[in-house]
């Protein structure tokens, strides 16, 4: 090949790399781009969600009518535009002289439409309202990760036992924690509450025959909810003596089965409303708490954590998830990550959405969404 043939494949070699190299990196800052627009999208979305469950929540605490809304499908336009203007002087013997690249760019945020779908509709509260599906409650009890108490404080709404059950289910939780001492384990917090609860409310967990006067009288008294604070401890220790005599539970008659009422996905809305009426408004406010199970060593610790924790006014930046409702601001606060006094508030505010997520189906949103242009801020 001649010295002017080796020279032309250099200046053709260059003409053609130069804009591809350029291109190349607007490519590159349309990837970036891009990226930060779609973790921003998803950021948006999951805060959007833990606001509308626990603004719900606070809606239900005060008895206002609740109302849903979904952040639906995104019209997205090109996020960056560019033009390249270029000069390459070139000589014959010599090859490249002088270049000139001139690149533009104009990035946009890469949204242009939203859908917001209004979810007040027939179907989706009708599912909302219906029974929960065996398969999805079953699946979140088969999961290590969700602490066994807190999934029955949130989906048992009561217990139906015969006198029968009462008296078993006493005399066979006496005789399974006798003589056992530790505070940490669970027979050790039942007898604490037990003492705790006859100081406050009545000997009911003590003296059996006290427990089935008191049942006698009100045979719907383990039912499940934070009025105040001896309604709700009597339900979380008879939830705790059912554990540790393994009380088989059913929600259909059977023979020596506890009969159970479980809630719709609307009731445990409500029921984090009755948990933020407790905090808030009655005259002896008080934080419900829910047994969690720690890790010590080889062995495992029972401690008493805050289940769901919601203050009003002003966070000043403790706000894990903050809403406004009639004037006032209600927010979880950042938990104490890692610590062993940690509350589960978000783990608590996690497990009602999973499972009014799941319990809800696409057929139930409505068919067709509007769509909402995105005003830019000025």
């Amino acid at each position: 090949m001649t010295g002017f043939s080796v020279v032309r494949a250099m200046r053709h070699g260059i003409r053609s790399l130069a804009p591809i190299g350029i291109f190349c990196w607007l490519a590159g800052c349309a990837q970036v781009q891009m990226d930060y627009n779609v973790l921003t999208y998803d950021y948006a979305v999951a805060d959007s969600a833990n606001q509308l469950l626990l603004l719900n929540a606070v809606r239900a605490s005060q008895h206002y009518p609740r109302s849903f809304t979904s952040v639906g499908q995104i019209v997205s336009g090109p996020p960056v535009s560019a033009n390249l203007g270029s000069t390459l002087n070139f000589d014959a013997f010599k090859g490249l002289q002088t270049y000139n690249v001139n690149p533009s760019t104009a990035i946009s945020a890469g949204y242009s439409q939203f859908a917001l779908g209004n979810l007040n509709n027939q179907n989706f509260m009708e599912a909302l309202r219906k029974t929960i599906p065996p398969a999805v409650t079953q699946s979140f009890r088969r999961s290590t990760s969700w602490p066994r108490e807190l999934i029955d404080l949130i989906y048992y709404q009561n217990f139906s036992p015969s006198e029968d059950i009462v008296r078993h289910i006493d005399y066979a939780r006496k005789a399974t924690c006798a003589g056992q001492v530790n505070a940490a384990t669970l027979c050790g917090k039942i007898s604490q509450h037990a003492y705790e609860f006859a100081s406050r409310c009545s000997e009911h967990f003590v003296d059996i025959g006290i427990r089935l006067r008191e049942f006698r009288n009100d045979r719907n008294m383990y039912y499940n909810t934070p009025a105040n604070y001896c309604h709700y401890e009597r339900f979380r220790i008879f939830l705790e003596e059912i554990r540790v005599v393994h009380q088989p539970i059913c929600t259909q008659k059977g023979k020596a089965c506890l009969m159970a009422r479980e809630r719709s996905a609307l009731e445990m809305i409500g029921y984090l409303g009755e948990i933020i009426a407790a905090q808030n408004y009655i005259d002896e406010p008080f934080v419900p708490l829910v047994l969690f199970g720690r890790s010590v060593g080889t062995g495992l610790e029972e401690i008493d954590l805050p289940l769901f924790v919601v203050e009003r006014g002003d966070p000043m930046g403790r706000a894990a998830v903050a809403v406004q409702h009639d004037g006032w601001t209600y927010y979880i606060p950042r938990p104490e990550f890692g610590s062993a006094a940690e509350a589960r508030s978000l783990q608590t505010l996690e497990l009602v959405m999973q499972t009014v997520q799941a319990a809800t189906h696409r057929e139930d949103l409505p068919k067709t969404l509007p769509s909402f242009a995105v005003v830019s801020g000025k």
